[in-house]
């Protein structure tokens, strides 16, 4: 009877197709030898039918539910894949053992904080930038400095400030209470850009500063102690930066030096928000930032006594773009005299105890907090995230599209001296390199910036898409074409954001789809998991759709809560698939996140360049991407 059911040609063609494992069918289903029977023969006979899987390579549910044809046809899903799927590159899903799904890495950033050898010739590329650069020389500048029976060392650290080439200045001196002679020190510098104060009592460095703030009259407030000095050129290059980099506040590389005066390291890292977070890299010697309008109600929290300067830093970069300059600027004592840090807060609990609250804090910040403003919020950057080196050249000709300036990030989890790198840093020699672990793929570098790129007006994302049967190249085209396929698609797609406040979302026409409809099972789990998590549950059942292949240009306020969501989480998948993963189920939640405004305007570009814009529900396509991709190959 068996013979009869199960055909002879059907049994070679799943034998050979190395999808059957006959001992884990007949580990995984136990009656199957108690029938006695040949675990391919049962599976042809009954055990499709009873949606059993025919290996771990090949799992038959998520096989029949992303391919719903397949099961109102009712077949056999192995023989439909062996026979038509492969041809037509339909995915295959594996099965997991109890606990893989869960696997979880993070994709935080892999960040040098502390050189021990520094490249002098990144900085002499930079200073010789710095040099031909213009700027206004007659920007006041006001200078903070907090000391207390410091007389032994602050005439250094005056002098340095007299020695700077950029003279318009003020030096605000708060002495928090000496019973030194530093009054005496500091009243013996003739020079009437010099403002002394003296309180009496130790109040704390904070509440030194605060006093120092009240009374900056300047365009720019710098921060210098009086154990430190400045390179001559620090103000002068750094107002110079702030003109380049258009932005409200950075920050130099330190110097850090012993006792004896020899380097220990040198303290600097290209600024990133979480990274920032998780150890702060920016000594407030070499920070500065725009004295006026909103940035003049910063203050130092005065509840806390030491790590003041990074506290006070996080909230500062909750709201503006923080750019860095890898230049030394400042010479840091990191000596064995007595400092705030190694007299408060000495024992471990009560360090680990403010670590944690400066965190926590600083994490609410960034979603809670709206970017100030100014003429620095106003600024583009491109997210390009580097993986599949052949495809990078592609990249960057479509880059060069863009015909004003922007900050550009490369993500990637290559090597810092690999070819493709140096090819994107020849062409745009202001990108900056953020290397990421292998995990996440370009979403998980992406949303680990989100803190970061909060601050901009306006993002693109993109990536060196990875080929995908035939469909990689046509794949490609489609999606990075709809962002920065020419000059004008460009320029047309900005106005719009410009244009439409309430615009938020510009994408391909072809590749934004329904959600529901794109989607297998286990990927609307992970969607209905991170709407849950994030408060958009009430969303879930509308027609929601994503970008299939996530490269938009976005208005990057929009995913600062599932930015922060995920950084906050156990991290991507361990291991890779091909559709149900973790990554997918962001990469729709990229979508869903539009719905926490509904009045939220998508802007969809069709193949001739036209921007058409939608309401929330309407304007998506409901064609399988499978079959969008199909096509697409065959124009």
């Amino acid at each position: 009877m068996q013979a009869a059911i199960v055909s002879a040609a059907d049994a070679k063609l799943v034998k050979d197709s190395h999808f059957f494992d006959s001992a884990w069918y007949e580990a995984q289903y136990p009656d199957v030898r108690m029938l006695g029977m040949d675990p391919v023969e049962h599976y042809l006979w009954l055990g499709w039918r009873l949606q059993r899987s025919p290996s771990q390579r090949f799992c038959a549910r998520s096989y029949q539910a992303a391919n719903p044809d397949v099961n109102r046809a009712k077949l056999n899903p192995l023989l439909h894949y062996i026979r038509y799927g492969q041809k037509e590159n339909r995915p295959v899903y594996p099965i997991y053992k109890p606990g893989e799904k869960e696997a979880r890495q993070k994709a935080r950033r892999i960040v040098v904080r502390r050189h021990k050898d520094w490249d002098e010739s990144i900085q002499n590329r930079v200073v010789d930038a710095l040099e031909r650069a213009t700027y206004d020389v007659s920007a006041l500048v006001s200078i903070v400095m907090p000391t207390r029976n410091r007389a032994f060392c602050i005439a250094n650290a005056i002098s340095s400030v007299l020695a700077q080439t950029h003279q318009t200045f003020e030096l605000i001196v708060i002495d928090d209470g000496s019973t030194d002679n530093t009054e005496d020190v500091i009243l013996s510098v003739k020079d009437k850009r010099i403002k002394y104060v003296k309180n009496i009592g130790d109040n704390g460095v904070s509440k030194a500063r605060n006093l120092g703030l009240e009374l900056a009259s300047g365009r720019w407030v710098f921060f210098l102690d009086s154990d430190n000095t400045w390179n001559p050129k620090m103000i002068e290059f750094m107002l110079k930066h702030a003109q380049q980099a258009k932005i409200s506040s950075g920050y130099c590389a330190a110097n850090v030096r012993d006792d004896e005066g020899n380097r220990r390291s040198v303290l600097y890292a290209d600024f990133d928000y979480e990274s920032c977070v998780h150890e702060n890299f920016i000594d407030l010697n070499c920070f500065f930032m725009r004295w006026d309008g909103v940035f003049r109600e910063f203050r130092f929290n005065e509840k806390i006594r030491r790590l003041v300067d990074w506290e006070f830093i996080l909230r500062v970069g909750a709201r503006t773009r923080i750019v860095g300059v890898p230049y030394i600027g400042v010479e840091y004592y990191d000596g064995g005299s007595e400092r705030i840090s190694n007299r408060e807060y000495t024992d471990s609990d009560s360090i680990q105890k403010l670590l944690k609250d400066i965190r926590t804090s600083s994490r609410k910040l960034i979603v809670e907090q709206p970017p100030i403003m100014d003429a620095s919020a106003y600024r583009i950057a491109i997210v390009m995230h580097l993986y599949h080196a052949d495809r990078v050249e592609e990249c960057i000709s479509y880059l060069k599209n863009i015909g004003f300036e922007f900050d550009l990030f490369v993500t990637t989890s290559l090597k810092e001296d690999d070819a493709s790198i140096r090819s994107v840093i020849s062409e745009f020699p202001g990108a900056r390199v953020f290397h990421f672990p292998n995990v996440g793929a370009d979403i998980g570098a992406f949303l680990e910036l989100g803190s970061t790129l909060k601050n901009y007006f306006l993002v693109c994302k993109v990536h060196t898409k990875r080929d995908v049967g035939p469909w990689g190249e046509a794949w490609r085209k489609a999606l990075i074409g709809s962002v920065l396929g020419s000059p004008e698609l460009i320029n047309g797609i900005v106005d719009r954001f410009k244009a439409e406040k309430s615009l938020k979302i510009v994408c391909s026409k072809e590749l934004y789809k329904l959600g529901n409809r794109n989607s297998i099972p286990e990927t609307l789990e992970h969607v209905k998991k991170i709407a849950k998590d994030i408060e958009l549950s009430h969303v879930v059942d509308k027609d929601w759709a994503f970008v299939a292949g996530t490269m938009f240009w976005v208005r990057p306020q929009i995913f600062a809560r599932l930015a922060r969501y995920m950084c906050d989480s156990d991290g991507y998948s361990v291991l890779f698939r091909q559709d149900g993963a973790l990554e997918h189920g962001l990469e729709r939640a990229l979508g869903l996140v539009l719905w926490g405004e509904e009045a939220s305007l998508v802007g969809l570009v069709a193949a001739d360049g036209d921007i058409q814009i939608h309401r929330l529900g309407s304007g998506h396509s409901e064609e399988g991407v499978s079959i969008t991709l199909t096509r697409l190959a065959k124009k």
